[in-house]
């Protein structure tokens, strides 16, 4: 009978044992279960279009009518009325030059003053610096344009040559961009091409241009050849340009029609192979890595072709870097 009872006992221990290994075990078997990542991006559609093929160009604004004011006689400067900046009207004055003839009078009548020790010899001094200066003939320069002072060439009080530069003006009216096109590109540029032109200093903004002229000549250093683009419908936003802006110039010399386009932020490039890839959203939400060939780019697109692309499939445009296949991926909303 005793050992009955201790049989009984022990049952129960066991099962509670038993169970107790079971519950363990399922929690040990969670804890070592593969955590599944999931990555979050933000895609985009790919869409058919046409796109244009452009030639980009750096360079810098340059004004067409530039003047450079000069002193028609030689003399002493004794007025010089603009500064940098100045906009100045068709005949107003931009110097004042004392002729040397005169200036030399004026100058024996000082040194006759600073000789003289009897006041008649005073008076007589007197006398012939009111003389000197009675008959100067000082002469005003002119502006012969509307224009804009660009710079200043001497300062008052200087000794001037005939002919000297005195300041340049220019006329922002007549702006234009002149972009350094690669030589293997420009047999693609031509007069009348529409393009537009971007600056650092002016974020966001974008001035329509056309190609106006093509330079015969090549830059030997740099293997480039001048373009000049003219601005068209600057309007208002003309105020904000200035000479020797630094930009850059797209210029559409053609376009693809009826081509599959992808955001340029798709597109993902290997630097050793220079072999270019997309990563496309699967509807299961997993990611596929598809290579591509690029055509045309602009500013914000890409054309692309390659197996699995077609309208409204979605490419991945942020956290496409370095994203292997099959990955687990969230798109953002």
């Amino acid at each position: 009978m005793k050992n009955a009872v201790c049989a009984l006992c022990v049952i129960p221990l066991l099962v509670c044992v038993a169970g107790c290994t079971r519950h363990q075990a399922e929690e040990d078997e969670g804890e070592g279960a593969p955590v599944i990542p999931v990555v979050a991006v933000r895609t985009a559609p790919v869409t058919r279009g046409n796109i244009d093929i452009v030639v980009t160009a750096t360079g810098t604004t340059d004004a067409v009518r530039k003047e450079k004011v000069v002193a028609p006689i030689s003399g002493v400067l004794i007025a010089l009325k603009v500064l940098e900046g100045t906009p100045v009207r068709k005949g107003d004055v931009v110097a004042v030059i004392q002729p040397k003839e005169t200036r030399a009078a004026i100058t024996g009548a000082e040194s006759l003053l600073r000789d003289a020790t009897t006041d008649r010899e005073r008076a007589e001094a007197r006398r012939a610096m009111e003389l000197a200066r009675r008959g100067a003939n000082n002469l005003e320069v002119r502006a012969t344009t509307d224009a804009v002072v660009a710079s200043r060439s001497v300062t008052e009080g200087e000794l001037v040559a005939e002919g000297a530069d005195l300041v340049t003006l220019v006329d922002l009216g007549t702006l234009d961009f002149i972009a350094d096109v690669p030589l293997q590109d420009v047999d693609r540029v031509h007069r009348g091409q529409r393009a537009a032109i971007a600056f650092q200093s002016l974020p966001g903004r974008r001035f329509n241009a056309t190609v106006d002229a093509v330079n015969p000549r090549t830059d030997a250093q740099s293997q480039t050849v001048r373009v000049r683009l003219a601005f068209a419908g600057l309007g208002s936003a003309r105020a904000l340009l200035r000479t020797d802006m630094g930009g850059v110039a797209s210029i559409v010399t053609g376009v693809h029609p009826g081509v599959l386009i992808v955001p340029k932020a798709a597109v993902l490039r290997n630097d050793e192979t220079d072999a270019c890839t997309v990563v496309i959203a699967t509807p299961d939400s997993l990611s596929r890595v598809v290579p591509v060939v690029v055509g045309a780019r602009t500013d914000s697109t890409a054309e692309v072709s390659g197996n699995g692309l077609a309208p409204g499939v979605r490419v991945i445009v942020e956290g496409n870097y370095a994203l292997a296949d099959s990955t687990r991926i969230a798109p953002a909303p």
